[in-house]
């Protein structure tokens, strides 16, 4: 096995890794998050603001392309 086979197949081990890393550490921070959210008594109007300075999200439906008309 090369060199480069080689390192393709510890990128690809270490992205699977971090797949799972990424997957676990979400859980643990979304509970910390609740967990403080509760303790200092925040409501979803407290993050209204926030949300505002977020820039807004493109449109991911595209619209529909008028089919041509035959003409005879």
């Amino acid at each position: 096995m090369s060199k480069i086979d080689e390192l393709l197949a510890q990128q690809k081990a270490l992205a699977e890794k971090l797949e799972v890393a990424m997957k676990e550490e979400r859980v643990k921070v979304k509970q910390e998050i609740k967990e403080k959210i509760k303790l200092f008594g925040f409501k979803t109007t407290d993050f209204k603001g926030v949300l505002k300075t977020r820039k807004p999200r493109k449109s991911t439906t595209r619209p529909i392309a008028k089919k041509p008309t035959k003409r005879a």
